[in-house]
C-alpha cells in the first residue's frame, strides 16, 4: 500500500486536519534526554507522541515494521498521533494523552557529545521553523527555532554538518541538543541566545500626559 495522508473534510486553517498515516518505520526519534517521542517513516513522515508513552510504544512497533497512526496534521508530513497501531501484531496504543505536568523524569544527566555527518532530513515545527536535523547515521540533532534561522544556509539536506552539544546515547539512538554548529569540526559556530522578549511597561512607568 502506498504511504499517504487521508484528510477529512475541509476545515478552517485554525483547526487541525484529522488524518491517517501508514508506512514503514525508519527509526525512532528521541528528545535530548533520550526518550522516544516520535517515529520517522521511510517517506519522511514524522509521527509525534508524548514521551511518557515511550515504553509502551517501543513494544508495539519497532523500526522496519509497518505502522498505522490516526491523529491530526500539524504540518505537511507531521502528525500528532491519537492512536498508533501495528497491523501485523494486532497491537495498538489508543487515547494518547499529553504528558502529565506532574510527571517526574528519572533519567540521568545529559552528556557532552559531538558528531559529524551528512544531513538526511530537516525537521520543522508546526510553524515551519527548523527545529532539528536527522543525520545519515540516524543521530537526531535538536535545534532551537531561532538557531534554525541563524544557520538556515547551512542546514540543507545532503550537506555535511558537524555539531557539539549535550544529549544522550542509548539503545534507541543518539540525540543531541545543539550548542555549536558548522559545516565541519573546524568551523563550528556557537548557537546565539534567543532574542530577548520585549518587556511590558508597567502602568506606573508609562509616560503621563502633561496637564494643560
Amino acid at each position: 500500500m502506498k504511504d499517504e495522508f487521508r484528510r477529512g473534510p475541509h476545515r478552517p486553517e485554525s483547526e487541525p486536519f484529522p488524518a491517517e498515516v501508514e508506512g514503514k518505520v525508519s527509526q525512532y526519534l528521541l528528545n535530548p534526554r533520550g526518550e522516544v517521542d516520535g517515529l520517522l517513516l521511510e517517506d519522511h513522515t514524522i509521527i509525534k507522541f508524548p514521551p511518557h508513552l515511550a515504553r509502551e510504544l517501543v513494544e508495539v512497533v519497532k523500526p522496519t515494521e509497518r505502522v498505522r497512526a490516526n491523529g491530526h496534521l500539524e504540518a505537511e508530513k507531521l502528525l500528532k498521533a491519537h492512536v498508533i497501531a501495528n497491523p501485523e501484531k494486532g497491537r495498538a496504543i489508543r487515547d494518547i494523552k499529553p504528558t502529565p505536568p506532574e510527571r517526574a523524569v528519572a533519567l540521568g544527566p545529559l552528556r557532552a557529545l559531538s558528531v559529524a555527518g551528512t544531513i538526511r532530513l530537516i525537521k520543522r515545527n508546526p510553524h515551519g521553523d527548523i527545529d532539528g536535523v536527522i543525520l545519515g547515521d540516524r543521530t537526531v540533532l535538536h535545534v532551537p527555532p531561532h538557531a534554525g534561522r541563524q544557520f538556515a544556509k547551512l542546514l540543507r539536506e545532503g550537506e555535511p554538518i558537524a555539531a557539539i552539544g549535550f544529549g544522550t546515547v542509548n539503545d534507541f539512538g543518539r540525540t543531541i541538543a545543539v550548542a555549536m554548529l558548522g559545516r565541519s569540526t573546524d568551523d563550528l559556530v556557537l548557537v546565539e541566545p534567543p532574542p530577548a522578549k520585549p518587556k511590558k511597561q508597567s502602568e506606573d512607568r508609562k509616560p503621563r500626559e502633561e496637564e494643560s
